[in-house]
């Protein structure tokens, strides 16, 4: 399609483009430990999610595996599960301006759900420093990390109440600044 002159959608759709591409994303501290708590030691990005044509309430869901590993002192990791991490096609395939606002929003809302297994992780394996019951551990994490994230979805309605998602986004990132395990 070609187009005469400079009309607003223009405009609008190149401004859009230009700052989707520099929208912030949570202030993620990568972990100095080899391996690290969390498998990416990153924030995911919509790559790393299965575009589906589910008929859900819900735009898109974050899925983490807790793992022991093998190793001593004993650790646990939280890892992204791709195969059942997904969004709505039609989310992530879509040039309007709002639904691309609104990729960039839900992308950073799933980004905090990642976020809060990985400091739980992190400050799992702070505790099993020095109490070296595994199983309970891992039983500790998975219920806590439900919780917490039923917790987050519940406070900012899934993402939608921007007051309450800037306030995780703050908090999580300094838990992230502050919660790292140190190498033995």
């Amino acid at each position: 399609m070609t187009h005469s002159g400079n009309n607003g959608s223009t405009w609008v759709f190149l401004l859009t483009a230009f700052m989707t591409g520099c929208v912030p994303h949570i202030a993620w501290v990568t972990e100095s430990l080899d391996p690290p708590s969390c498998i990416p030691d990153a924030p995911p990005t919509w790559k790393d999610y299965t575009p589906q044509n589910w008929k859900s309430v819900h735009s898109a869901q974050t899925a983490v595996r807790f793992v022991i590993l093998s190793r001593r002192p004993p650790r646990l990791q939280a890892r992204f599960d791709r195969t059942k991490s997904w969004v709505k096609s039609h989310i992530i395939e879509s040039w309007y301006p709002y639904d691309q606002e609104l990729r960039q929003r839900l992308l950073r809302h799933e980004q905090l759900h990642f976020a809060i297994s990985c400091i739980l992780t992190r400050q799992a394996n702070i505790t099993l420093q020095s109490d070296t019951d595994l199983d309970k551990m891992l039983l500790l994490l998975r219920a806590s990390a439900q919780r917490l994230n039923l917790q987050y979805d519940k406070d900012t309605n899934h993402g939608t109440i921007p007051t309450r998602q800037a306030q995780w986004e703050t908090d999580v990132s300094q838990q992230l600044e502050t919660v790292s395990p140190r190498k033995q």
